[in-house]
């Protein structure tokens, strides 16, 4: 049985228990970030955290944790998960769980050929309350998650009411168009994804408004987010394969493995 961390407590997963009345569970009221562990090193753990705290200002929740690095460390010990879905959930009702499984990886086939993904059908409105916050009202996101991945894409991309390109159901998108690595800038409805922030800090990225259009034209595509790191869309090009090889070394760098 798996053992997960519930307000201070390491607890077999079976009676950790938070009420039924709990407004996360009511009405979906709440936060959470998903982390990778590396050999139990949560890499850039503190800027999830940041980003958490920022949801937590905006929706007037209580968020003041204790250190967690040593907490998925230990869940990552004891599950075993050395390479770890470690995901931290914050209820309105003032709950904080922590989990650390092992990590369902994509096929290795799509990092060396390259995924595929789709296009919402629907569109998105930047503006909507809940854009750019990872909340437990997260129902639309697994859905299209879910859909694309049964259908054998890789993500769902959302596009504005203006045919903007925004960002996929999971991950943040990046594009080389003539030559220039580009990314949605951050309208108040596109999460600000740690990998992206990472991949900013690794390259030379421009952010501007990237038009749907642009998806079908560009040199390059890749996707980004904690768990799957770097993953191109269509043949990896040489941007995107120097991008996810200094990824890979950012990791390695700050594990110090």
């Amino acid at each position: 049985m798996s053992v997960v961390w519930l307000d201070g407590k390491f607890l077999p997963e079976a009676k950790a228990l938070i009420p039924a009345t709990d407004p996360g569970f009511l009405h979906g009221r709440g936060l959470f970030e998903v982390v990778r562990g590396y050999d139990g090193f949560a890499f850039r753990l503190e800027d999830h955290l940041e980003r958490m705290r920022r949801s937590a200002r905006h929706f007037g929740l209580r968020f003041r944790p204790p250190p967690l690095a040593p907490v998925i460390a230990e869940l990552c010990r004891r599950n075993p998960a050395p390479d770890a879905y470690a995901r931290i959930t914050l209820s309105a009702g003032g709950h904080l769980l922590v989990v650390a499984r092992r990590r369902t990886a994509l096929p290795a086939s799509w990092y060396r050929r390259g995924a595929k993904v789709l296009v919402a059908p629907w569109r998105r409105d930047p503006r909507a309350p809940l854009a750019g916050h990872k909340t437990l009202s997260y129902l639309e996101n697994v859905l299209a998650h879910d859909e694309a991945l049964r259908r054998g894409y890789a993500d769902m991309l959302y596009v504005s009411l203006d045919d903007e390109l925004l960002e996929g159901c999971a991950t943040n998108v990046f594009l080389v168009v003539r030559g220039r690595l580009v990314t949605p800038a951050l309208l108040p409805g596109i999460l600000p994804g740690v990998t992206r922030k990472v991949v900013m800090e690794l390259a030379d990225v421009r952010e501007r408004t990237v038009l749907r259009k642009e998806l079908g034209s560009a040199e390059e595509v890749f996707l980004t987010n904690a768990l799957i790191e770097v993953l191109p869309v269509g043949r990896p090009g040489p941007l995107t394969r120097a991008v996810a090889a200094a990824y890979r070394s950012a990791v390695l760098n700050a594990s110090g493995a």
